[in-house]
């Protein structure tokens, strides 16, 4: 079922790609892009965890988001729906968030992760409890544009790259507060890139930042991100060159890459 792979990879990588298991958090958007297109690919081992169910307003961007599985957990329908593509899948799916009660075995014996939760405080429990293990993390952060970063065991976490006020607390003490200021670092950090406030208007981020709105999603925009973290999945479980922990951005609009960087100019509108 996979043979039309073959020509643009080659045997090892689908084999490798059979052997691999990747634990997925979050199967809404872009998570959920990121594991149809791996299980497309012919991933051989899958866990996803989502505690939602599907809504209408996930209808302009969720793949299996639609009238037949309105009011259905996303894990069971996503679970059922893999399965009809490769019958051969090993897959675990779990109708739950990521906590600190059972983030440790959701992590047994998982080779990649890919974070597709929006919750700062859940990401911190999953990505610190990776790390701690030396599994490679695979993110997208909040953009107007597609972005993809890969964390490995050696590169910074991004708790330490933008020196976040979550760094070094214990995770049963963090606070909604502090996790709001993380999350308002991260996006000035995401925001340096291109020109977003040409598409989005800045107290409308702030409002998002801080709860005070539902983050608006665009299918190209999570389509894109997730086909980028699944590709970047591939390229770490093929032994392929991948993007770093700064990140990649794309820019659909005008159909341009470009590296993250830490500029000083991006250090001095974080402190402001």
């Amino acid at each position: 079922m996979f043979s039309r792979n073959l020509g643009l990879i080659s045997q090892m990588d689908q084999d490798a790609l059979k052997k691999t298991h990747v634990l997925i958090a979050g199967v809404g958007g872009m998570g959920g892009v990121c594991a149809e297109v791996l299980v497309r690919m012919g991933i051989g081992k899958l866990t996803i965890i989502d505690h939602d169910i599907y809504e209408k307003s996930n209808f302009n961007r969720q793949l299996h988001a639609n009238i037949n599985s309105l009011g259905k957990f996303k894990v069971e329908v996503l679970k059922n729906e893999y399965l009809l593509i490769n019958p051969e899948l090993e897959i675990k799916a779990y109708n739950e968030k990521v906590t600190l009660d059972n983030i440790s075995s959701l992590l047994e014996n998982v080779d990649y992760i890919v974070n597709g939760m929006d919750e700062m405080f859940n990401s911190l429990i999953l990505e610190r409890n990776a790390r701690q293990r030396g599994l490679t993390i695979v993110d997208a952060w909040l953009t107007p544009y597609a972005s993809v970063f890969v964390m490995t065991p050696d590169s910074p976490h991004w708790e330490e790259f933008l020196d976040l006020p979550t760094q070094g607390i214990p995770l049963e003490e963090l606070t909604p507060e502090i996790c709001n200021e993380a999350v308002d670092i991260e996006v000035a950090y995401t925001f340096s890139h291109f020109s977003p406030y040409e598409i989005i208007d800045k107290e409308f981020v702030k409002d998002i930042v801080y709860k005070k709105r539902p983050r608006p999603s665009l299918g190209p925009v999570v389509w894109l991100s997730g086909v980028l973290m699944a590709n970047e999945v591939f390229k770490i479980c093929t032994g392929r060159d991948h993007c770093d922990h700064q990140g990649i951005f794309f820019d659909q609009y005008d159909m341009q890459l470009q590296s993250g960087k830490l500029t000083k100019s991006t250090k001095l509108k974080k402190a402001a």
